[in-house]
């Protein structure tokens, strides 16, 4: 049991949202969390569900999204490893806004609702050195409605395929690549289009020599110019 709390601590530390926190601060809320595993496809919680917590992904991608009316889903995040999801409810109220399901086996530290905001009103400069990690995260989502209402699918795709190489720390390699570990469907949602167009722009920056696609794996050959395209 202590070297999981070791471990969830040291975790915790590493997440923007709780960088700020003394060592102290990071054993009370590990000494509440839970950690939760969850298999490909499963449902963590769906929109308008009581909520009761929020997660942090240690292993493994999650999506969270909305469904029309008409059944059709519009991918809001895919969240992987280090990051949270499901907080904003925690301080405005209300049940959870969205779906939340694991693409492949994810393993996640929960953190319940009531134990954490007992918690933030025992020692408020908790609350205080959070604010940062949710302004950062803020400025992250205000850049992406402003993507989908001003860039095409081909600056979205360049976008988020620079993010993504970021991501999996191949930026600064000869021939920067990444691989898909998610559905092209689950990317298609995420960037604002259809699976089919997708395939499209994917053509299209291979026929213009920006990628190379093998298998799975994306090759940037070109990274100058998605630039350019990413805006």
């Amino acid at each position: 049991m202590e070297i999981e709390l070791q471990e969830k601590k040291q975790t915790l530390k590493n997440i923007p949202l709780f960088s700020e926190l003394s060592i102290d601060q990071l054993r009370k809320i590990t000494s509440i969390s839970k950690l939760k595993k969850f298999e490909k496809n499963d449902i963590l919680f769906n929109d308008g569900d009581p909520y009761t917590g929020f997660y942090i992904i240690l292993k493994g991608i999650v999506k969270i999204f909305k469904t029309s009316q008409d059944g059709k889903d519009s991918v809001l995040h895919i969240v992987k490893p280090l990051n949270p999801f499901a907080d904003v409810p925690l301080f405005e109220g209300g049940n959870f806004p969205a779906n939340a399901q694991a693409i492949v086996e994810s393993l996640t530290i929960f953190i319940p609702k009531e134990d954490f905001l007992k918690l933030l009103s025992e020692d408020k400069e908790i609350s205080f050195k959070m604010l940062a990690g949710f302004a950062k995260r803020l400025r992250s989502m205000t850049s992406k409605i402003e993507d989908f209402s001003s860039k095409d699918v081909i600056n979205r795709l360049a976008k988020y395929l620079l993010n993504e190489i970021i991501n999996n720390k191949t930026d600064n390699q000869i021939e920067p690549h990444i691989k898909l570990t998610v559905p092209k469907s689950t990317i298609a949602a995420y960037i604002g289009t259809i699976t089919e167009t997708l395939s499209r722009t994917f053509k299209k920056l291979q026929k213009e020599g920006i990628i190379r696609v093998s298998g799975k794996k994306i090759f940037i050959l070109d990274k100058k110019r998605l630039k350019q395209l990413a805006g």
